[in-house]
């Protein structure tokens, strides 16, 4: 491994089966569609002309129904009882106008173990139908328990554009104006389930079978769905430039809609460029598989704005994650997740770099009850979970850096994976009033061990102010981004070496734990001269997303 470049960088700066009904149009025989999805009615002189999508299904067409600039869908056109069955094509309407779902956008049919018990293939790798939305589209739900949910073996192909993102969320947002940073579960969210390995099946249950792919039949959060199988390497599509805003539905305690769940995804899946801005759960969830993130960014999330758990092996990079009052923490990872033992194979192992992390761990003194999920802290490994985590920053923005646990590490397994070298940090700088925190006796130094492997601390030791960290405010939008030279409240410079992470070796699965990629070259990692997640003079934040 080698340590590129001696950097620093500013605190100040980086604080920061359709039927016709119900509001569905059947083209008559005088009706002519495009690539565009626009569909001319009638033949007099001043035909209508409606831009919803359509799909054709037993011979008939299938459409939404165009009024006022909008586009609506009842439940007969798709639904949770109704799903996709054919591909779909949305594209965006002229000025700003919505696609208004009434029900939930299902797409493609899940097969579950009975139905897989009886024969029926699981679709793999793109058999399934595929929903793809043009950039610029805004896609609204009427209903808190409604969601967008890819099956296994569809795809969803969301590309947006910097100037024209893809957003999904809530009417009270994107019609009426009325949604503010306190309106989280507004919808459900996206939901993409894969067939990819979890440690939620055995082994024997990722044999190939004759005709249902595997047996592995993993129950997904929300409504009946199922996740698992035996590829990684799975594409079930695409999500670039993409806001997700205003999401998240609690089914029952512990059954909880993310802004962005992926389950069981596999790493032919592109993720970039996507950012979950307010939700009552997470903000992007990985349950197994091997998806990667790039160019992410998590806003007043409500619980833990990235969380990986069930042996997902993914990379992250370029990552910024701001907090409020009602966040929890920045990371969340586990390998089982649940009551199961911690060493159950395909081990988690999520490497990440590039994250700037802004907690904002709640000011007691000042009255303020804390959010239900927990305060407001970084990244907390645990359970059975391995980890890399490079050139990052963790730091906070409450008054005096009240911030909690800045970097956190529980439990056995993930203690012997750090001190085995399986789970390793360089790069990196926390600053915080409880920097660091692992129990007594966990059997590791983590003060030691973290400043041993060229990572950076600020704690309460530097007697900082309270203004050290200024934060996020309308005259500051881009106190995210890196700049030159960080010193502490003393005035005393904090250096760390950037970790060159063009050479990991990509990410493998196997049975026993998966060994630090030291050498190689990353076909995900870009070589980077700076920590943190956005540079100065290259804000890739800005243009795209919502609520800065």
């Amino acid at each position: 491994m080698k340590l590129k470049t001696l950097f620093s960088v500013s605190l100040l700066a980086a604080a920061v089966t359709a039927c016709d009904g119900g509001g569905v149009t059947l083209a008559p025989s005088t009706t002519v569609s495009n690539s565009n999805n626009t569909t001319v009615e009638g033949g007099g002189s001043t035909p209508t002309v409606n831009p919803c999508a359509s799909y054709t299904v037993s011979g008939q067409s299938v459409q939404g129904a165009f009024a006022g600039g909008n586009c609506t869908y009842s439940a007969t056109f798709v639904s949770d009882t109704r799903p996709l069955t054919t591909d779909l094509v949305i594209n965006a309407l002229p000025n700003n106008g919505l696609h208004i779902f009434e029900d939930s956008l299902f797409v493609g049919r899940d097969v579950n173990a009975n139905s897989a018990a009886q024969g029926v293939r699981i679709p793999q790798d793109g058999e399934g139908p595929s929903l793809t939305i043009g950039a610029g589209s805004r896609i609204a739900f009427q209903n808190s328990q409604d969601y967008v949910r890819v099956a296994r073996g569809s795809r969803i192909i969301a590309e947006g554009t910097r100037s024209a993102p893809i957003i999904f969320s809530a009417l009270r947002d994107l019609r009426d104006g009325q949604a503010t940073r306190a309106d989280r579960g507004l919808w459900g969210g996206v939901q993409i389930n894969g067939n990819g390995l979890t440690n939620k099946c055995t082994n024997a249950d990722r044999q190939p079978t004759s005709n249902n792919v595997h047996n592995c039949h993993v129950a997904a959060e929300g409504r009946p769905a199922t996740y698992g199988g035996n590829n990684n390497g799975e594409n079930s599509g695409v999500l670039r430039y993409v806001q997700i805003r205003h999401a998240g539905f609690e089914v029952v305690d512990g059954n909880e809609l993310n802004g962005l769940t992926l389950n069981g995804v596999g790493s032919g899946t592109t993720i970039e460029y996507v950012q979950v801005y307010t939700t009552l759960d997470d903000g992007i969830e990985m349950f197994g598989g091997a998806v990667d993130l790039k160019y992410t960014v998590n806003v007043n999330v409500g619980d833990d704005s990235i969380d990986f758990s069930e042996g997902w092996v993914g990379d992250i990079q370029y990552a910024l994650v701001i907090q409020t009052s009602g966040s929890n923490r920045c990371i969340e990872a586990d390998n089982t997740g649940d009551t199961l033992p911690d060493n159950i194979p395909p081990y988690t192992k999520g490497r990440i770099s590039n994250m700037t992390c802004i907690t904002s761990h709640v000011n007691t003194n000042a009255g303020t009850a804390p959010s239900s999920k927990g305060d407001a802290e970084g990244p907390l490994f645990r359970e059975g979970t391995y980890f890399e985590m490079y050139n990052s920053i963790i730091t906070s923005n409450a008054a005096g850096m009240t911030s909690h646990e800045c970097f956190e590490i529980e439990h056995a397994q993930t203690v012997a994976g750090v001190n085995s070298g399986i789970s390793v940090a360089s790069g990196n700088v926390v600053a915080c009033r409880e920097a660091l925190k692992i129990s007594a006796s966990a059997g590791l130094d983590l003060r030691s061990w973290w400043t041993s492997s060229g990572n950076a601390v600020v704690d309460a030791a530097a007697n900082l102010p309270a203004n050290v960290i200024t934060g996020l405010s309308p005259s500051n939008p881009t106190a995210y981004v890196t700049a030159g030279a960080m010193t502490d409240a003393n005035g005393t410079p904090i250096t760390v070496q950037v970790f060159d992470v063009s050479r990991l070796r990509d990410q493998f699965v196997a049975e026993a734990p998966p060994a630090l990629g030291a050498s190689g070259v990353s076909s995900f990692f870009d070589r980077v001269d700076f920590i943190g997640a956005v540079k100065a003079g290259d804000d890739w934040v800005a243009g795209w997303t919502h609520g800065l």
